[in-house]
């Protein structure tokens, strides 16, 4: 028997936030937050977390390059509600490897019924993944699987922040600046 205590699971309670017909729960398993982003309380995107992606004993195809230190999604460990130029917003942060992230969700002035997510990583070494990525509930593989990314870095100089942003609404996620692209990546069937 080990000397040393195993570790224990913080008991943490779900994180709801609102905005219009838009939520995001977070919920705590193991040793960090996971997400859900739901429309009209319908269950739609399902944040994708380290490198192991199953769900209902199906196996999915992960982005390459993925690994602990830069895992599917950022590493979300404390989770905190309060209050962005008079609306309510959530703000998150968390680490891996060397990496230290930082996420805000708030309303989005620029589409009703939408949530705003701006992310960052302050990042000491060239990261062989960066992104978050997102399952979507009820679908099959291999369409089920929704990734932002950030725009590529012409060169490191460390240490370094990177920026991605993206918009869930009714009508689906959206990537929007500094993200990669402004496409619509799903369109929303709920």
């Amino acid at each position: 028997m080990s000397d040393f205590p195993l570790p224990k699971s913080k008991p943490c309670v779900p994180i709801h936030f609102e905005v219009g017909r838009i939520s995001v729960e977070f919920s705590w398993n193991n040793d960090r937050w996971h997400h859900c982003f739901r429309i009209d309380q319908k269950n739609c995107l399902q944040s994708v977390e380290k490198d192991g992606i199953t769900q209902s004993n199906v196996e999915r195809t992960a982005p390459h390059g993925i690994t602990d230190t830069w895992p599917a999604s950022p590493v979300i460990t404390e989770v905190t509600p309060t209050e962005a130029m008079g609306r309510q917003a959530l703000v998150a942060i968390g680490l891996a490897g060397r990496s230290h992230f930082s996420a805000s969700l708030t309303a989005s002035e620029a589409v009703e019924d939408s949530m705003l997510i701006e992310v960052a990583c302050r990042a000491q070494e060239a990261p062989k993944w960066l992104g978050s990525t997102y399952y979507r509930c009820g679908k099959s593989p291999p369409d089920d699987l929704i990734v932002i990314q950030p725009k590529a870095i012409d060169s490191f100089d460390r240490p370094v922040t990177i920026l991605w942003s993206y918009r869930v609404s009714v009508g689906g996620i959206e990537a929007v600046h500094p993200a990669s692209c402004g496409k619509l990546l799903f369109p929303s069937n709920c």
